[in-house]
């Protein structure tokens, strides 16, 4: 029997961390793991915490710091941080010009568009199930300017995997990184 693993994706800011202006990726994926071990590892409150990697979109970097035992879901070498939301756009039948857009200038009326449409399409056909997904990513979208990024008040350690908008403040496009976490849950 296998232990009970979630997998999470925290979408954070480096100008919620007080790091110098010429950091590098060593430097901004010490100060991801310090935050994040002081945010979850309460073993009163939390299960085991396991960091699996940072991806950095102003640095152009990414981090795997994952083991053998740990599968990464999002953040993996070479993966970009724009290549990682382009993907989650895909799964979600965004078109890449959207996306992209969206992403470089954090405006989403292009998107909302497009998944109304589609919201519309999958009611007309009676298809709900269709139609409440794709509405629940809308909020996050709104919030975060991210395709495929939930709000932080649906953070749940259990739940699904899923990438959460976990940043003091929406600080625009330039500066977002992906921390990607796994809680271990024991058997």
């Amino acid at each position: 029997m296998g232990n009970d693993r979630r997998y999470k994706g925290l979408l954070l800011d480096e100008a919620d961390f007080a790091l110098p202006r010429d950091c590098d990726m060593e430097v901004l994926t010490e100060a991801v793991e310090d935050y994040l071990v002081a945010e979850f590892s309460d073993e009163f409150d939390h299960p085991y915490l396991e960091i699996i990697g940072v991806v950095s979109e102003g640095l152009g970097e990414t981090t795997a710091c994952s083991s053998d035992r740990v599968r990464a879901v999002w953040v993996k070498p070479d993966m970009q941080f724009r290549d990682i939301f382009l993907g989650m756009a895909t799964g979600l039948g965004i078109p890449e010009p959207l996306a992209t857009t969206t992403l470089k200038t954090g405006r989403t009326d292009g998107i909302e568009t497009h998944l109304e449409n589609r919201i519309r399409a999958h009611v007309d056909d009676r298809d709900y199930d269709g139609a409440q997904k794709l509405m629940a990513h809308l909020p996050g979208l709104r919030s975060s300017g991210v395709p495929g990024v939930i709000e932080a008040g649906g953070f749940d350690t259990r739940g699904d995997d899923e990438i959460v908008d976990f940043r003091v403040n929406n600080y625009g496009p330039g500066q977002r990184l992906l921390a990607e976490i796994a809680f271990d849950w024991g058997q």
